[in-house]
Order: C-alpha cells, then sequence, then structure tokens
C-alpha cells in the first residue's frame, strides 16, 4: 500500500512539475498604433446624402376628377449601418438641408419656386434590411418632383442611444457634438 501511495504522490508531482511554465523577462514595447480617424465613433454611423431629382419614384394614389394624378415620390436609400440592433433597439435618425440648416424628418417644408409657394411632407421609414425609405408629398398631392436635396442619415447602436438621454436628437448640431461626428 506504501508502494502505491509513494507512485500516486510521485505522478502527481511530476504532473504538477511539468505543467508550470517558466515566465521570461517582459519584451521591448511594440511600435505605436496609427492615430484613428477624427470626429468618428465606432458605435455611430453619420452619412451625407444627395438624392437627385430623378432619384425619386412616383407612386400614383388616384386621378382626380379633372384628370389629374395625386400621389407621392418615394425614394429608397441603402444604409448597410442599420443591423438588427439599430433597428429593434438603437436610433436611426434623418435630417434634411433646409437652407443651410440640417432639420429632422419628417417635417413639413415651405418652399416658393418661381413665386408660387408651395407646401410638402417629407417622411421616412425605417428598413429592417439596412435602409430607409423617404416619401415626399405635396400638399395638393400634385405630381411635382422634388428638387435635389442633401439628407444626413445618423444610425446609433442601441447600447450607446440607451445611454444618452441628455441629447437632444431632433437638433443635429446636438447629436454631431454629442457623438463627435465628422461632417
Amino acid at each position: 500500500m506504501k508502494k502505491l501511495s509513494f507512485i500516486c504522490m510521485t505522478i502527481l508531482a511530476v504532473s504538477f512539475l511539468a505543467s508550470c511554465t517558466k515566465v521570461g523577462p517582459m519584451g521591448p514595447q511594440g511600435p505605436a498604433g496609427q492615430d484613428g480617424q477624427d470626429g468618428t465613433n465606432a458605435n455611430v454611423a453619420s452619412s451625407t446624402l444627395t438624392i437627385h431629382d430623378y432619384d425619386w419614384e412616383w407612386i400614383q394614389f388616384y386621378v382626380d376628377g379633372d384628370g389629374n394624378p395625386r400621389g407621392q415620390h418615394t425614394v429608397t436609400i441603402d444604409y448597410p449601418a442599420i443591423n438588427s440592433n439599430v433597428f429593434d433597439y438603437g436610433a436611426i435618425l434623418v435630417y434634411m438641408d433646409v437652407d443651410g440648416t440640417w432639420s429632422q424628418v419628417p417635417l413639413t417644408y415651405y418652399y416658393n419656386d418661381g413665386g408660387d409657394f408651395y407646401e410638402a411632407s417629407i417622411e421616412v421609414a425605417t428598413l429592417s434590411d439596412g435602409g430607409v425609405r423617404m416619401f415626399w408629398t405635396e400638399s395638393d398631392m400634385w405630381k411635382v418632383r422634388p428638387d435635389t436635396k442633401d439628407f444626413k442619415i445618423v444610425a446609433i447602436e442601441a447600447t450607446l442611444y440607451g445611454n444618452r438621454s441628455d441629447v437632444d436628437y431632433s437638433n443635429y448640431e446636438a447629436v454631431k457634438t454629442a457623438f463627435q461626428l465628422a461632417d
């Protein structure tokens, strides 16, 4: 029995010693990494897109009693930063450039075209497969094609969005500052 105990203790000691590793001295420090891009945030994607007048597609709802088509224009924008996490729990913000100021969509847009004043409603729907669809509806639903406009899309990951209730999301400048976005 003593012999069996001795053999077991020897095997245990050899196993213990064999599992030990020797730690050598620390090596020299590696080279410094490249600087990151200024104004970016890994949890927020932001892009400015120009939607040209010819990008808008007409959707006709009906023809009025005078034979005039009534409907709205729509455009679909692919935006891969809108993943399931952003779609389900984060934020997707869209802004339109109105005379040099970013105004959050949806919005009612008033404009003058050659002396005539018009009113349009711009709305947005987020697509679960990574994009947005925008709708441009003239107040009288006439088939007036929208001019070329600049839009800004901001997609914010859920973890970051949930921790920033202090941000006025209707104000692009506040969003830009809070999330350190580059223009």
